[in-house]
């Protein structure tokens, strides 16, 4: 008894152990993004470089030059929330679009990088906004002894 309750454990644990690769990969690695930059950037677009940057962790995900027609394809990225930022030939960030979540849609397909989108400005004042309010939240109001 004591053996067959050994070897099916054993075989369980191999079995979760081979799954495991199998079961993670659908996540790890199997975003992408991919659109063009050819209003913002500037001839010739492979000196321009496109990058997606994690909005929850801040690192960023993947980085490609533009191709010659001004397009990138950002791929093998985990499936998370990304910025795409257009960086100049000096590593300068010009433009930002997004975010886009991968966890919902993995493949990202036609994003058109502008600099007059503020869609990222808005994202950065609803941070600032939601900090200073927690400031004052965890000061409590001013008082006339202050």
């Amino acid at each position: 008894m004591r053996q067959t309750v050994a070897f099916a454990l054993a075989v369980a644990v191999a079995a979760g152990l081979v799954a495991q690769p199998a079961l993670g990969a659908g996540s790890q690695g199997a975003g992408a993004i991919s659109g063009t930059a050819v209003k913002e950037a500037k001839k010739p677009f492979p000196n321009y470089s496109v990058q997606a940057r994690n909005v929850v962790a801040g690192t960023v995900g993947a980085s490609v030059p533009l191709d010659p027609q001004g397009n990138f394809a950002l791929t093998g990225m985990d499936q998370s929330k990304y910025l795409v930022e257009l960086l100049d030939p000096k590593g300068k960030v010009v433009c930002t679009e997004g975010p886009f979540d991968l966890t919902q849609q993995p493949t990202k397909t036609g994003v058109e990088l502008r600099c007059g989108n503020p869609a990222a400005w808005w994202l950065l004042a609803a941070a600032g906004a939601a900090g200073i309010t927690a400031g004052v939240v965890a000061n409590g109001p001013a008082s006339p002894a202050r």
